[in-house]
């Protein structure tokens, strides 16, 4: 059974329209979004279950999911959306929470994330090659490598990809500019999860106290009647 978490849809809510400007209300189910994904059938929630998990709060099960990390941001689901939601911002945005809130992903997933956001922070661009190899390595999966040599053959031999990567210019303030960001994405998530806490703390001691009170007054009342 599905339990509506009116905070955590209330507080997401509020967090997406604000910085994606995209809200989460206005999805009416439709599913044009899911029908033109390419990568759908990878997630274990396609992009219409997402949105509808987090009109209804479900957001830790969104975090932990494939669907967020999976996406290839090819911004079809944007671009057919009838409401002209930016469902693949708010994906981009998820998948930047989960980071931040350093959430327990599938391992290849990490270190995909982090090849990738290494080799642009240090190159100022995708060196497609030294990406996979890097990430390859990080997987110690030579299976997983294996597969794909009938794809990097082709790639290679027509010099699609070149095989020593170059720093672009500007790569020492493309670098300085994604370790600020993630610095005040992992610095805006402890202090909301703080101030989350406290809130929830704060009401529950006045919830106890309200309880109290009336607890008291019913006592009173009944040694009242006693007396009488």
């Amino acid at each position: 059974m599905i339990r509506y978490d009116a905070d955590q849809a209330a507080f997401y809510r509020e967090k997406l329209v604000k910085r994606v400007q995209a809200d989460v209300r206005d999805c009416y189910q439709c599913g044009n979004c899911t029908a033109g994904c390419p990568a759908a059938f990878t997630f274990d929630y396609t992009p219409n279950q997402v949105m509808r998990m987090l009109q209804v709060g479900l957001v830790d099960q969104v975090l932990d999911s494939k669907a967020v990390q999976l996406c290839i941001q090819c911004l079809t689901c944007t671009a057919r959306c009838p409401r002209n939601i930016d469902i693949a911002g708010i994906f981009e945005d998820l998948k930047t929470i989960a980071t931040a809130q350093e959430r327990d992903l599938p391992e290849h997933v990490k270190t995909f994330n982090k090849t990738f956001l290494d080799a642009v922070a240090r190159f100022g661009r995708l060196p497609e090659f030294y990406d996979m190899a890097m990430f390859y390595m990080g997987t110690l999966n030579p299976k997983m490598a294996l597969g794909n040599v009938g794809l990097m053959v082709p790639v290679m031999t027509r010099r699609k990809m070149p095989l020593v990567p170059r720093r672009a210019k500007g790569a020492d303030e493309v670098s300085r500019i994604y370790k600020k960001t993630m610095e005040r994405a992992r610095a805006r998530e402890k202090a909301e999860a703080e101030a989350r806490k406290k809130a929830a703390a704060e009401g529950a001691a006045a919830a106890s106290k309200a309880d109290a009170a009336q607890g008291a007054q019913a006592q009173s009342a009944a040694k009242s009647e006693v007396a009488k």
